[in-house]
């Protein structure tokens, strides 16, 4: 019984260490929740068809759905973050793979438009909300010798559900209708996800009043970190990138479609854009380490704008799928290093907050992106505007987060005085 003890107090006390074998386990449960969330949104573009035809909307209408998730997910956040650094990350997560789950159920017995965008757009947006900035912010506080490698792997769950959830919808949807293959995933996030934002609990004295009162009286400045001209070319850089990073997602498989490619064509490049993002979120991400996560970050902003310059030549397959594997490379990159990016320029104290107010410049490109890529085909008849400056736009993000500071801002830079907690 003694013995029995002594390991369990062992075991207990190495699960809650950083750097520990627990802080993969965590690194796992991430890749989870990332896995569900992504994985729902990015298959949305294979219920699109089905959503048309079974409300008779057009293609502006039904990419609505999408938009209120790409436009509100990223907004949650400026809540979720600091909620997670307040209450700790597996409450704000689990919340958030419930509100997925039952958003998702919801959707699918809609018996008009607007209930899917109640279920699919508003419960996707709190699932993703509650779960990427709270998520990828709790994963940091468990590193600091390998923090981008375990960021890289927890963030390919994303690559990997676009190369997985895109096909397995799909043949849902071919097989039992496009209710049954939403309420199977969202099934999925309430057992599976909620099961893994579980194992989401904190490294002892990183949440609340404990982390606060570290290094004395000195607390974090949020206002002159908020402020700082890193912050604020990082934060405009990926505004510009986001007006054409979920275009793909939600107009790809009908663009294959009508080129008479068919809609497995559009599976097809949906699944090569989530294999090549491995590439860009372990290979990408660790070669940061040596060439700096600013310029890494750049040149994959880059990547993403010459790759819908692929996109506006395109019309055969050959060179959709260079589009898609430089699109992959490019965005999956990305969304592994904005969280790296900035533990490493702030610091992992109020990452939470601070990766909070970061999502907001999501919101813009998640929600005009794919509303007026639909409203530029029903208008011409035609994606070749909103490809173009989706290009422009990426090409632009580039050189903008080059202004940021050549090096991470030294520990102090954001602490300052008070006698009450920040």
């Amino acid at each position: 019984m003694l013995g029995h003890t002594f390991w369990e107090d062992a075991l207990k006390k190495n699960s809650r260490t950083v750097d520990s074998a627990w802080s993969w386990v965590v690194t796992g449960a991430t890749f989870i929740v990332l896995f569900l969330t992504y994985g729902n949104a990015y298959a949305f573009g294979i219920f699109f068809s089905s959503l048309s035809e079974a409300f008779n909307a057009d293609r502006a209408t039904t990419a609505l759905v999408f938009s209120i998730v790409g436009g509100l997910y990223s907004t949650v956040g400026i809540v979720s973050g600091p909620a997670a650094d307040r209450f700790g990350t597996r409450p704000v997560v689990m919340f958030g793979m419930l509100a997925m789950g039952m958003g998702l159920i919801y959707a699918s017995l809609a018996d008009s438009i607007w209930q899917v965008y109640l279920g699919f757009g508003l419960g996707l947006a709190f699932g993703m909300g509650f779960t990427f900035a709270p998520a990828n912010a709790g994963l940091q506080r468990w590193f600091t010798l390998r923090r981008g490698l375990a960021a890289g792997i927890a963030s390919t769950g994303v690559g990997v559900s676009i190369l997985i959830m895109p096909p397995v919808v799909a043949f849902l949807i071919a097989e039992f209708g496009w209710r049954t293959a939403m309420q199977t995933t969202g099934a999925l996030a309430l057992s599976i996800g909620a099961l893994a934002a579980f194992m989401m609990a904190d490294p002892a004295n990183t949440t609340g009043r404990a982390a606060n009162i570290a290094d004395g009286a000195a607390h974090f400045d949020r206002r002159a970190a908020l402020t700082s001209r890193g912050f604020v070319m990082f934060f405009l850089s990926s505004m510009l990138c986001c007006v054409g990073f979920f275009i793909p997602f939600v107009h790809l498989v009908p663009y294959a479609i009508d080129q008479g490619h068919g809609d497995g064509t559009g599976v097809y490049l949906l699944a090569v854009i989530g294999a090549s993002s491995l590439v860009g979120r372990l290979l990408l991400t660790a070669a940061s380490d040596r060439v700096g996560r600013r310029n890494a970050i750049a040149a994959m902003y880059l990547a993403m704008g010459v790759s819908f310059l692929l996109w506006y030549m395109g019309g055969s397959i050959t060179t959709l799928t260079g589009f898609a594997i430089l699109y992959g490379v490019g965005s999956g990159g990305y969304v592994a290093m904005i969280a790296p990016l900035i533990a490493e320029y702030f610091g992992t104290e109020k990452i939470g907050t601070m990766l909070g107010c970061f999502m907001p410049n999501i919101a813009i490109g998640g929600f005009f992106g794919p509303l007026l890529a639909g409203h530029a085909f029903d208008i011409w008849g035609s994606y070749d505007v909103p490809i173009l400056v989706s290009a422009a736009c990426g090409l632009a993000a580039g050189l903008v987060v080059l202004l940021m500071p050549a090096r991470a801002y030294a520990a102090k830079t954001f602490r300052r005085q008070s006698t009450s907690p920040s």
